[in-house]
Parts: structure tokens; C-alpha cells; sequence
């Protein structure tokens, strides 16, 4: 993780995400930290383009951002290079345009149910942001205390076990911070006997290096059972990865009604499966 993104709407959220960024930096070795900030000028309203930020708002976001910036600056190790950029552009595109320009390796935001992110993560926004994020996205929880993690949960539908664990070294996380690795299967009872042996089979050949525990849960609501296993094991930090419409887009549209399940548990790192 040696480039991250840090995702800022200057909240209480995004400095929670700061601190947790900041914790992780010298383990992961992290040579730069760049705090990103977008805001939309324009607006369309009945077809017709409605300007929201004009100049002078322009340059209050500015100082708020420089503002913010200075707060946060000290929470980093001094070898860390901190910048901040702010842009008038949608998130999701701007993300996208910034983790290729930069070479960035993470993308950080802080969330809530109720406030600061929520208006990313809730509803069609959050599937926009995670489809079109090339990079995995550290999601910090309010509700979690920044901490390097040490008790870590993967879950995992038994599809596609070896292309996933392909995408992201497990060391970052596991060997980088000696987290204690929990393995939930989720997976649902349709697929084939032989399928899930195979599945199985290179779940065990890729993970038992790190001596984790097995675990297995049958829950009508499967966000709802991922929480409670979390909570029980006093989880850190849970992997997910995100297929665009798979498991993870599923969680979160059938979850509004409810509350985001992830947001109370631990916090989230979503590994994209669909790179750009």
C-alpha cells in the first residue's frame, strides 16, 4: 500500500478513516497519502444546468479542505509525502481518473448510516463508486475504533476461490500486522457436491499457511450472519470481493431497509474483482 487515496467530506467519518489510514501507513510501508475532495458546480434540473457552487463557495471549500488537512497532517509518520486536490467532478469518475494517474494502491472513506458518506454508500451510489474503483477500498466504520488490525474475517461463496486470492496478497493484511485470519463460508448448499470439494480444496491449498480458523454459518440473511459472526469474534477488518451485481452489491441494495450490516461489525475492505 504504498499509494492511498484518502476520501475526505471533512466529517467526523473521514477523520475516523484518517486516523485508522494513519495507523496502517508505517506497517505497509506507505510512501504517500494524497486527501482528495469532489464537489459538483453544476447541477442539471429539469434539463436545464443550475450552478450549486459558485466562486465563493468555491474558495470556502478550499479553505475547509486546506483546513482539514492541516488537522489530519499530524497523525501521519513524517516519511510520508501528504498532499490534498480537490476537483468539480462526479466521485466515482474522479476516483477512477486519480487511481490511474497517481498508481494509487488504496482508496480510503470513512461511512455511516446516517451521515458524511452515507450519501455515497447508500443506494445506487455506492455500487457506481465500488464498480468503477479499480483499487481496493478500505471502508472505516464509525462505529470502530481505529486500530491495526489483528483479528481478520474473509468471507467467501466458495466461487472462484483461486482467481480471488489471486487479486490481493493476503500479507498486507495478515503478515503485515500478524492478524489472526477467520474463513466464514457462506456459500450457498446448490452448488454441486464436487464443485464445492474443488472449491474447497484450493480454499485450503491458499490459506492454510496462515493457520486460520474455519468457520461455517446458514443465516436467512446473510449480511445479518456475517455481523453477528463479527461481532462474536471481535473482528477488525472484513474482505470482501466485489463482483459487479455479486454478493457484495446484493448485501448492501437489500440492507437499506434495514441498515447497512457491515457498518456496525468492522471495517470493510472491498477488493475489486471487475478491474478497468
Amino acid at each position: 500500500m504504498r499509494h492511498i487515496l484518502l476520501l475526505t467530506d471533512f466529517s467526523e467519518n473521514a477523520l475516523l478513516a484518517a486516523k485508522q489510514v494513519a495507523l496502517c501507513t508505517e506497517a505497509w510501508k506507505t510512501q504517500k497519502v494524497i486527501v482528495y475532495h469532489t464537489y459538483n458546480s453544476v447541477t442539471v434540473v429539469d434539463n436545464e444546468p443550475i450552478v450549486v457552487v459558485n466562486e465563493e463557495v468555491k474558495e470556502a471549500k478550499e479553505k475547509e479542505l486546506a483546513d482539514w488537512f492541516d488537522q489530519i497532517r499530524l497523525l501521519f509518520p513524517p516519511q510520508v509525502a501528504l498532499s490534498y486536490q480537490m476537483e468539480d467532478v462526479d466521485l466515482p469518475m474522479g476516483v477512477q481518473e486519480i487511481c490511474r494517474a497517481q498508481a494509487i494502491d488504496l482508496v480510503a472513506l470513512g461511512i455511516t448510516g446516517q451521515t458524511g458518506f452515507a450519501k455515497i454508500l447508500v443506494g445506487s451510489n455506492a455500487i457506481t463508486l465500488m464498480d468503477i474503483c479499480p483499487k481496493p477500498m478500505l471502508i472505516v466504520s464509525h462505529k470502530v475504533d481505529p486500530a491495526v488490525p489483528k483479528n481478520v474475517l474473509a468471507t467467501t461463496d466458495l466461487k472462484e476461490v483461486d482467481r480471488k486470492l489471486d487479486l490481493f496478497n493476503l500479507d498486507q493484511v495478515l503478515e503485515t500486522f500478524q492478524a489472526k485470519l477467520y474463513v466464514l463460508n457462506v456459500a450457498k448448499k446448490e452448488a454441486s457436491a464436487a464443485d464445492l470439494a474443488q472449491e474447497l480444496k484450493h480454499l485450503h491449498e491458499r490459506l492454510d499457511k496462515y493457520h486460520p480458523i474455519y468457520d461455517y454459518i446458514s443465516h436467512d440473511d446473510v449480511a445479518v450472519g456475517i455481523e453477528e459472526y463479527a461481532k462474536e469474534k471481535h473482528i477488525d477488518l472484513i474482505l470482501s470481493f466485489h463482483k459487479k451485481q455479486g454478493l457484495l452489491s446484493s448485501l448492501f441494495k437489500s440492507s437499506i431497509s434495514k441498515k447497512i450490516a457491515w457498518n456496525g461489525a468492522a471495517n470493510l475492505l472491498v477488493i475489486p474483482m471487475d478491474r478497468s
